[in-house]
């Protein structure tokens, strides 16, 4: 009866610990494409260039940035890839509209919106929740781990 006490303890232990782990995978946001997208990839470096209005175009595709209005997956991709606040972005936007009139990304209501515009867009670039990507009319670019 001793060693079944023992082996139900360390199957209950190992089973919390996949558990945590599994909890504890942090969540990754994906930068999605238009499938005709010229390129198959990005860097961190490169989203954020889009992203503020420094490179518009790939090849000579015009390229078409889109947000998500998700406040989480937002303020996760503004902190980990653009590397700024909400507050900071915003106030990048305002200035380069009024400066140079450049317009800001457009928002997307949902993830299926979003997915449906990047699809249905000559040059769109957006970004997800990598689970969310579904459909054949978009490629993923690059995937960012951003936390739970």
């Amino acid at each position: 009866m001793n060693n079944v006490m023992r082996w139900g303890a360390a199957i209950g232990v190992m089973v919390l610990l996949l558990w945590g782990n599994t909890y504890a995978m942090a969540r990754e946001l994906a930068i999605v494409a238009n499938r005709d997208f010229p390129s198959n990839v990005v860097t961190v470096a490169g989203v954020k260039e889009i992203y503020l209005g420094k490179k518009m175009t790939e090849g000579i595709v015009k390229i078409r940035p889109m947000e998500h209005n998700d406040e989480v997956l937002k303020k996760k991709f503004i902190q980990k890839v653009m590397g700024s606040s909400i507050d900071g972005y915003k106030v990048y936007w305002i200035k380069k509209y009024f400066q140079e009139g450049i317009t800001p990304p457009a928002n997307k209501a949902s993830s299926a919106d979003l997915l449906h515009s990047v699809a249905q867009t000559s040059g769109g670039i957006g970004y997800v929740w990598a689970d969310e990507v579904k459909g054949d009319g978009v490629k993923v670019l690059l995937k960012v781990e951003v936390g739970n």
